[in-house]
C-alpha cells in the first residue's frame, strides 16, 4: 500500500510540472507574439499644411459669346477671305457670294420695266396734248374768251400730267434697280452694303468656316437658321463648362470661387468663378449630372484655345495650418448607433492604444482631425498596402 501511494504522488507532480511548463510556455509564446505584432505595423504621422474642400466638374472651355455669321441672300459661295485662327474686326468682309437668278424674279422684273416704260410714253404723250390745250387756252384767257378759272383748271391739269410722267420715270428707275439685284443681287450704288458682300458682325477670333468656295448657301430668315459661314468670338472671354454629380450639386453656390486646370497646358490653373448651377439634372448613363458654368480669369494672357478639356476644382471651405490624416487610417465602431472614429496610437511599450477622434473636412485623401490627435502621434497603418509591405519589410532588413 504505501509504495502504490508514493507511485501515485509521483506521478500527479509530474503531471502538474508538466502543466505549468506549458503554462508558462504559453504566456511567454503570447508575449513574445504581441511584441511581434506591435513591430508588424507601419505608422503615419500627421501632418499640418493647409487643406481645401474641394469639388471637382469635369468639362471643356469655350467661349463666352460664339457668334454666326450667315448670309441674307441665298447663292453660291464665291470668295472666302479669312482662314480659321484669323483675327477679325467688326465691319471686316469675310466672304462674297454670287447670286444665283431666279428666273421668276427676273421675269417679273424685266415686265415691270416694261410697264414703267409704256406708262412713260403714255405719260409723255398726255403731257404733250396737255401742253397744246394750255396754250389755247392761255390765248383765249389773255383776250378775255374764257374766265380765269378755266385757265387756272387748264394749267393744274398740265402740272397733273407732268407729275405723272416724274411718277413714271421714278417707277421705271425702281423697276430697273429691282431687275438689276434680281440678275446680281446688288446695285452700283449700294455695293459696299450689298448682301453679297458678307462681313464681320463682331471683333474676334475665326473658330470654324465649315464653308468652302462654290458651296451653296441659303438666307437666314424666319422660316430657317440660314447656312452658317463661319464663326467668330472673342478668346479673350472664356467660360468653363462642366457637370457635376448630384450628390455635390447641393453644397454649390453661385459665386464660389474656382480653379480651372487644363490639362493641354500641363494642367496650368486659371482662376475662375462659378456663375451658373442648372436648376434641373440630366441622365448621363444612369447618373444624375447637372451642368454648371463658370467664368475663367487669363491674368498673363495666355493663348487658351476653345474646345479645352478642364477640370473646374469648386473650392467649398479653406483650411490654414489643419491637422491631416490619411483618411485610410481611420477606423470606426459602432458606438450608440452610430459610426465613431478612431485610430491606433503606439504607445512607449510598443503597443497600440484605440483613440478616439472627431473629423472635420476632407478632400478624399487626407482628412482634417478637430480633436483626439496631436501632431507628434504614431498612427497605426492597420490596412497597409502592397508598397507599405515591401517599405516594412525593408524596415525590418527582411
Amino acid at each position: 500500500m504505501k509504495k502504490k501511494f508514493t507511485f501515485k504522488k509521483g506521478l500527479y507532480i509530474f503531471l502538474g510540472l508538466l502543466l505549468a511548463a506549458g503554462l508558462i510556455s504559453g504566456i511567454v509564446y503570447l508575449v513574445k507574439s504581441n511584441s511581434k505584432q506591435s513591430e508588424a505595423f507601419l505608422t503615419r504621422k500627421p501632418v499640418v499644411q493647409n487643406m481645401e474642400d474641394k469639388v471637382m466638374a469635369t468639362g471643356k472651355i469655350v467661349p463666352k459669346e460664339e457668334i454666326e455669321i450667315k448670309p441674307n441672300i441665298a447663292g453660291i459661295i464665291d470668295k472666302i477671305l479669312v482662314d480659321e485662327g484669323d483675327r477679325v474686326q467688326a465691319g471686316q468682309l469675310i466672304a462674297t457670294v454670287r447670286i444665283v437668278p431666279n428666273l421668276a424674279e427676273v421675269n417679273n422684273a424685266q415686265q415691270e420695266v416694261l410697264n414703267s416704260q409704256l406708262q412713260i410714253s403714255n405719260a409723255k404723250m398726255n403731257v404733250a396734248n396737255m401742253q397744246k390745250q394750255f396754250e389755247m387756252q392761255n390765248r383765249l384767257y389773255t383776250q378775255g374768251v374764257i374766265s380765269k378759272q378755266e385757265f387756272l383748271t387748264s394749267q393744274q391739269n398740265l402740272y397733273s400730267m407732268q407729275q405723272a410722267v416724274r411718277n413714271a420715270n421714278q417707277q421705271l428707275n425702281t423697276a430697273q434697280k429691282r431687275l438689276l439685284i434680281a440678275k446680281t443681287g446688288a446695285t452700283p450704288e449700294l455695293q459696299g452694303l450689298a448682301t453679297t458682300q458678307i462681313r464681320s458682325k463682331a471683333s474676334g477670333t475665326v473658330l470654324e468656316v465649315p464653308v468652302k468656295v462654290g458651296s451653296q448657301v441659303i438666307e437666314a430668315n424666319s422660316f430657317n437658321a440660314g447656312t452658317t459661314i463661319c464663326s467668330i468670338a472673342d478668346l479673350n472671354r472664356l467660360i468653363f463648362q462642366g457637370e457635376i454629380d448630384e450628390a455635390q450639386a447641393g453644397k454649390l453656390k453661385q459665386g464660389m470661387n474656382m480653379n480651372v486646370v487644363i490639362g493641354a497646358l500641363q494642367n496650368k490653373t486659371f482662376p475662375g468663378k462659378l456663375t451658373m448651377i442648372a436648376p434641373k439634372g440630366k441622365d448621363n448613363n444612369g447618373t444624375i449630372k447637372f451642368p454648371v458654368e463658370g467664368d475663367v480669369y487669363n491674368p498673363n494672357n495666355e493663348y487658351i484655345r476653345a474646345g479645352f478639356s478642364a477640370n473646374g476644382e469648386i473650392v467649398m471651405s479653406s483650411q490654414k495650418n489643419a491637422l491631416l490624416l490619411d483618411e485610410s487610417l481611420v477606423q470606426y465602431e459602432k458606438v450608440n448607433g452610430k459610426d465613431k472614429p478612431f485610430v491606433e496610437v503606439k504607445q512607449a511599450d510598443g503597443t497600440f492604444k484605440k483613440t478616439y477622434i472627431r473629423l472635420g473636412a476632407s478632400d478624399g485623401i487626407k482628412v482634417q482631425v478637430l480633436s483626439g490627435l496631436d501632431k507628434n502621434a504614431d498612427v497605426k497603418v492597420w490596412n497597409p498596402s502592397d508598397k507599405d509591405k515591401e517599405e516594412l519589410k525593408e524596415k525590418s532588413g527582411k
